[in-house]
């Protein structure tokens, strides 16, 4: 998700005076494209990285399906760990990498992926199996590359993406989850965001039942990330799902930040925080 209104569908549904309205078109808010930019300039230093350290990818689905990706690399090699990166529900991948700029600049390589229907990917219905589906793709390439199994990659969701990597984690668990700004499940957005407005008899095809799936899961460290000023997914979605995990687990709660703005608003601590816990992860027996 990124911080936005209904997406104009969604508008005219409600507006429509339905009985139910289709949550989807606000979930899989996605931008088509027939190529990426891939810039490697970005609004800061930060998230600025030479071009040649961008490798445009293409992932295979089942032979049918194929995702616009593309591939972050550090400048130190080897990294300091591989990370498989989720993004949120708008736009496409061209949006969507200056976190993974972010976190090469920092030292790690970063595969960071489209999901079915957004950017230049394979243009079907996204659907819950189907993301599943796009993301053991993209975890089969990054394994292959690396030589890595999942246990010993680490997986990032920001937001809606926060979603996908848990049903990824779930079934294939990695070394360790790193969520920031997550939600519950759609029924949490229902019910509980602030910023949203969403009737309560809002419907969709997929549950994204993250905080089931966060219960379920046993043996995975676990990073939450929340600004205590995000007004789109509120921080109590964040200190549900801690409430509900196994250790070993963390939530950090940034002060002032709100849903677009974690890294800055942490700034030196971002590279602290995250290296730290990923450090403690290593260590564990």
């Amino acid at each position: 998700m990124s911080r936005r209104g209904l997406p104009l569908g969604v508008l005219l549904a409600v507006v429509g005076g339905g009985a139910c309205y289709d949550l989807d078109p606000f979930l899989y808010s996605r931008t088509r494209v027939d190529h990426y930019t891939l810039p490697a300039q970005g609004d800061t230093p930060e998230e600025t990285v030479a071009p040649e350290r961008i490798e445009p990818v293409e992932l295979v689905v089942d032979g049918q399906v194929r995702l616009g990706a593309a591939y972050v690399k550090a400048a130190q090699q080897p990294p300091r760990a591989y990370v498989l990166y989720f993004h949120g529900i708008c736009c496409n991948l061209d949006v969507h990498l200056a976190r993974p700029k972010g976190l090469a600049n920092l030292g790690y390589d970063v595969l960071v992926f489209d999901y079915r229907g957004w950017g230049t990917s394979t243009d079907v219905e996204p659907t819950e199996p189907g993301l599943l589906e796009d993301s053991r793709a993209a975890l089969a390439w990054l394994s292959a590359r690396t030589g890595l199994p999942a246990n010993r990659l680490v997986y990032y969701g920001r937001s809606f993406g926060s979603a996908v990597a848990t049903q990824l984690a779930v079934d294939s668990p990695p070394a360790a989850l790193l969520l920031e700004s997550p939600f519950s499940s759609v029924q949490g957005l229902v019910r509980d965001s602030s910023n949203m407005d969403l009737p309560a008899a809002f419907l969709a095809e997929g549950s994204w039942d993250t905080e089931g799936r966060v219960r379920a899961l046993q043996g995975v460290p676990l990073l939450l990330l929340h600004g205590t000023a995000d007004d789109f997914v509120r921080p109590e979605f964040s200190e549900r799902l801690y409430s509900v995990a196994h250790e070993p687990k963390q939530l950090v709660w940034v002060e002032g930040a709100d849903h677009d703005n974690v890294p800055q608003r942490l700034g030196v601590e971002y590279a602290r925080t995250l290296g730290n816990f990923l450090a403690s992860t290593r260590s564990r027996p």
